[in-house]
């Protein structure tokens, strides 16, 4: 049995906005750092959950604006669908998948080592499979946005178990 396009978007968009409202939660529960200014650590992930959830939204909102598709076009290839490695629905649920992991993360393991799981994580999931290549995009991604946060644009990030080895 097969769903239509317009009950999936029902499905993933009530559950997105569900996500992303629980991912904006704990993410306004990062803690900031008292020379923190207004952003704070928190800023780019609560920005992330506002985005998932006015995408949600957006989905809903096409999904109500669709019409019932009669039986016979509500039945797509199945074999087509199912097995396809673009499909949108399984490429955003692995993607909040790996976003909701780097929010439990960031608070003991730190920006610079989340944020370097999290660039190549997402490069993983986006067909890179070179070692290497993912080993190194790990070890320059976190400390290059970390300097960019931190002296750049002077928003202190958070430094997790780390905190405890820099500390004088």
């Amino acid at each position: 049995m097969s769903i239509s396009e317009r009950h999936s978007n029902l499905i993933t968009g009530t559950v997105g906005l569900v996500f992303s409202l629980a991912y904006i939660r704990f993410a306004s529960g990062i803690e900031d750092s008292l020379l923190a200014d207004e952003v704070g650590a928190s800023g780019v992930p609560m920005s992330i959950g506002a985005l998932m959830a006015l995408a949600s939204v957006l989905l809903l909102v096409k999904a109500l604006k669709q019409k019932q598709a009669p039986a016979l076009l509500a039945e797509p290839d199945e074999a087509a669908n199912e097995d396809a490695p673009q499909n949108p629905h399984r490429l955003a649920l692995g993607l909040l998948l790996i976003l909701a992991i780097y929010l439990i993360l960031l608070p003991w393991l730190g920006y610079v080592v989340a944020i370097g799981l999290l660039s190549a994580a997402v490069a993983w999931f986006a067909g890179g499979r070179e070692s290497k290549v993912l080993l190194g995009f790990v070890l320059l991604t976190g400390p290059l946005l970390w300097f960019l946060f931190d002296y750049a644009l002077k928003v202190k990030m958070p430094m997790g178990i780390w905190a405890a080895f820099f500390a004088g």
